[in-house]
């Protein structure tokens, strides 16, 4: 038994809108047998987010719907997963996979969370796995869980004006002594990690409408610096603290504090 269409798919929140999708269902005469749908659709927006040339295979059996394999792009990057959906009460889900070379900034901006124009972030992970429910939209943040471990690289965008102050602060320290710790601490961070391309890798934590790191490491030639931090996902607030090195020691802490739009990096208490 076979059918086949051209659909179009939202709910009624617009969470998840599913556009001119080809889906293929079919079933083997015999009665035990699952029921076979294959879905490929160019564009599949969930809050925002655009995925693209979607290809999903899974069967339907004893209400659960077993997703063998799910393959889209997302921005520049690529995703593969599989899992599996209750489809009772809240509608219960479990997604594992991959997922590489995608732009965080990119992302971000879809989603209109953050537009960042100063720090460039492209992640990759080699096994993610997320679980949550799908039904209840509006607690949808509160119930997902995952681990998230990933690599990928990050690169700071400094201006002249912002290189050129740094020199000018060197200058003046010997007339305003008062100025050494704000100077060495600019001229830190700008030496070591801006216009210069670094590595990030650690591992994300979603649980009870956070996302956390205890881990996260940013490293390049010049220098290594460690991030934890968490970030509420509801308010965008994030809250973190870095770590700068020097010869394996931390020469430089600072916090992260703010609007994930425009977060603030302070050494001291006061805005870097």
């Amino acid at each position: 038994i076979k059918f086949n269409n051209n659909i179009t798919i939202n709910d009624n929140a617009n969470f998840l809108v599913i556009n001119n999708a080809d889906i293929d269902i079919s079933k083997n005469y015999w009665p035990t047998s699952p029921i076979k749908i294959n879905l490929t659709t160019p564009s599949i927006n969930v809050e925002g987010i655009q995925l693209r040339n979607t290809m999903i295979k899974s069967s339907y059996k004893n209400k659960n719907i077993f997703i063998e394999k799910i393959s889209s792009k997302l921005i520049e990057g690529n995703i593969n997963a599989q899992g599996k959906i209750n489809i009772i009460n809240e509608m219960p889900f479990e997604l594992h996979g991959s997922f590489k070379n995608i732009s965080l900034n990119l992302l971000m901006n879809q989603a209109k969370i953050a537009t960042w124009d100063r720090v460039k972030i492209k992640i990759s992970s080699p096994n993610f796995n997320l679980s949550g429910y799908i039904k209840n939209n509006k607690d949808f943040n509160k119930n997902l869980k995952g681990n998230i471990p990933i690599n990928g690289s990050i690169f700071f965008v400094s201006t002249e004006e912002e290189r050129f102050g740094a020199a000018l602060l060197s200058l003046l320290v010997d007339k305003l002594p008062e100025l050494s710790s704000i100077s060495n601490s600019i001229s830190f961070l700008v030496t070591k990690f801006s216009n210069i391309p670094s590595s990030v890798k650690g591992t994300l934590i979603i649980n009870e409408g956070f996302i956390s790191t205890q881990d996260m490491l940013v490293e390049n030639n010049q220098g290594k610096a460690s991030l934890s931090a968490s970030l509420n996902i509801e308010t965008n607030i994030i809250n973190g603290k870095i770590n700068f090195y020097e010869d394996d020691e931390i020469y430089l802490e600072a916090t992260l504090k703010g609007n994930i739009r425009n977060p603030q990096i302070l050494v001291e208490g006061k805005i870097i």
